[in-house]
């Protein structure tokens, strides 16, 4: 059993851009297969360049604010309550142009 207190945690850079801030409430290695479970605030003009995990699965789950998905090459508003799934290999970036955050909770669940 576990306990994380999110007021707690950390505010980390994320891989793609650390200006981008996260807070990892399960880490890889402690449940098979996950990557990571964790929330993230994407602030306004924020922005991930397009890539691809060739062995993950990601979830994100938007919690407020609106952002734009770039996924295999066309463009997906989404705000709160929409949830993205994006498939292994599938080429994705994120951007915020609007003026609010965004935030999400999101989670990688690996293939290999």
């Amino acid at each position: 059993m576990k306990i994380v207190d999110w007021n707690a945690l950390p505010d980390l850079g994320v891989s793609h851009n650390p200006e981008i801030k996260k807070r990892t409430l399960i880490n890889r290695g402690e449940i098979p297969q996950l990557m990571m479970y964790g929330t993230a605030v994407f602030k306004p003009g924020q922005q991930v360049e397009l890539h691809k995990h060739d062995t993950m699965y990601e979830v994100f789950h938007i919690q407020t604010g609106k952002a734009i998905f770039t996924i295999s090459g066309k463009d997906y508003e989404v705000g709160p309550g929409n949830c993205i799934t994006i498939e292994p290999g599938e080429i994705h970036g994120q951007s915020n142009p609007f003026s609010i955050d965004a935030t999400w909770t999101y989670f990688g669940i690996a293939t290999d």
